[in-house]
């Protein structure tokens, strides 16, 4: 009866051990914005999409713009920052909802800007986070991202980084 029950112990250990492996993994994404419509594209790869933590390809459509601690900004609001030539972070909110109807998660991008630089982009480092929504209520992750690519109408970045579902 020993030898069942420490089996049986040792299964269940085993088993927590591979579960709890699955509800965190690594994700690659490439997001483009197309600047006109202000929506956007999607495609993932990695852990977290072949464990099926999140979907592969999504839609987005930008909901706004925020500090770094999360009070609203207008487009009017950054603005100003620009025009004040001081270092600042802009963080662009987007809803994501996924082309296979699984459910939606936000997904915000937190740029550092320097509107003293003149000669290309004045972004000078990008991160990214999820938060889930409904389909993936405890989903969040975090990660760095390229500073971001203008080509033609478009805005391209690539990201890499972590997921987690708990």
């Amino acid at each position: 009866m020993l030898r069942r029950f420490t089996f049986l112990v040792a299964l269940l250990t085993l088993a927590a051990a591979c579960s709890s492996g699955s509800d965190s993994g690594d994700i690659a994404f490439e997001y483009i914005l197309d600047l006109p419509s202000e929506t956007s594209v999607w495609t993932a790869s990695g852990e977290v999409i072949d464990s099926g933590l999140l979907c592969p390809t999504a839609q987005g459509v930008i909901e706004g713009l925020e500090d770094e601690n999360g009070n609203p900004r207008t487009p009017a609001d950054v603005g100003a920052l620009f025009e004040a030539s001081d270092p600042f972070v802009s963080v662009s909110v987007e809803l994501m909802t996924c082309d296979d109807d699984s459910g939606e998660f936000t997904l915000r991008f937190i740029h550092e800007l320097d509107p003293t630089i003149t000669e290309g982009e004045p972004v000078v480092a990008t991160t990214w986070t999820i938060t889930g929504g409904p389909g993936f209520d405890n989903t969040e992750g975090g990660g760095d991202s390229a500073i971001p690519e203008s080509q033609g109408q478009s805005l391209v970045i690539n990201a890499t980084g972590t997921i987690t579902n708990g």
